[in-house]
């Protein structure tokens, strides 16, 4: 999931820098008829685009990088923790399955009446 998001936000992030090189690209040889002092502005803008672009890919890999992969590892703690907590509840009933034959289907029989009775006031 994480690893997803990452990707889709790199292409986002390449697609960016792909057209601010083809702006700076463009702006420079526009300016390249216009003189020399306007030519050097439009690199020196072009390359103060590709060292913003450079900081901003920076910015991302160091923190939504981490960030991704800490939320990773506490979705798959909780679900760990649910199957543990599952097979718990497993292990319970079968106990008390196993003790009170009687009960249980009792408690099968009620659990049905219900289900019935709400499946049947819903029409």
């Amino acid at each position: 999931m994480a690893d997803g998001f990452l990707s889709s936000l790199r292409s986002r992030a390449d697609d960016v820098r792909d057209d601010a090189e083809r702006y700076g690209r463009r702006a420079s040889s526009n300016l390249r008829d216009v003189g020399g002092s306007l030519r050097e502005r439009g690199d020196d803008a072009r390359g103060e685009l590709s060292r913003l672009w450079g900081q901003l890919e920076d910015l991302v890999e160091r923190r939504l990088g981490p960030a991704a992969s800490d939320v990773a590892g506490r979705a798959g703690s909780y679900a760990r923790d649910g199957r543990e907590a599952a097979y718990d509840v497993a292990d319970q009933l079968r106990e008390v399955t196993r003790s009170r034959p009687l009960l249980a289907i009792g408690v099968a029989v009620a659990a049905t009446w219900v289900i019935s009775s709400m499946l049947r006031s819903r029409r």
